[in-house]
């Protein structure tokens, strides 16, 4: 189990991506986990069906031990930052496609209300695209476009993590969350 630190830190894409030195101190369940001054910080070895799939968000839950989780995913928009409310899917992918019922959790979780927003800030529902597309994503005026929030949220979401999104357009950001 790991007890070091009460913040738990999704990256979409690892922490190399965004120019992150983020001490590793393990491997597991097709994750690696660092700390970065007093903050868990985990992240998949690519993002994946075979990484972020039930199975490994079970063995993650039961290591971390922690229900509150901040995912924080790249976007390309003309906004910098963005608190996510809500996603549309437009990766073609669902890590949960084939893989529920998990132990005791339902085979068809309800999926409303995946994401904690604060009542007096305003949240954007992003696009994702998953990393192949986003990659030759253009900037576009009307849409957010994400990476990966879309696909690994309904994961974490299935087996009861309070979860926050944030969508972040440059290293510079992200680093703020960390330094």
């Amino acid at each position: 189990m790991i007890n070091k630190t009460t913040d738990l830190y999704y990256l979409c894409a690892g922490p190399s991506t965004w120019g992150l030195n983020v001490g590793i101190f393990k491997k597991l369940a097709g994750h690696v986990f660092g700390i970065m001054n007093d903050k868990l910080i985990v992240w998949p070895k690519r993002l994946s069906s075979r990484n972020c799939n039930p199975k490994n968000i079970h063995t993650l839950r039961a290591s971390a031990k922690n229900r509150d989780i901040v995912i924080i995913d790249r976007i390309k928009s003309e906004t910098s930052k963005v608190n996510i409310g809500g996603h549309v899917n437009r990766s073609g992918e669902n890590y949960l496609i084939g893989m529920t019922p998990h132990h005791k959790y339902p085979q068809f979780p309800d999926m409303t209300h995946i994401y904690k927003t604060h009542p007096h800030k305003t949240s954007k529902t992003v696009h994702t695209i998953g990393p192949k597309r986003f990659k030759k994503a253009e900037l576009n005026s009307k849409i957010i476009w994400s990476e990966g929030i879309g696909l690994v949220a309904p994961v974490f979401h299935y087996f009861g993590y309070n979860i926050k999104g944030f969508g972040v357009n440059s290293a510079n950001l992200l680093k703020q969350y960390f330094c």
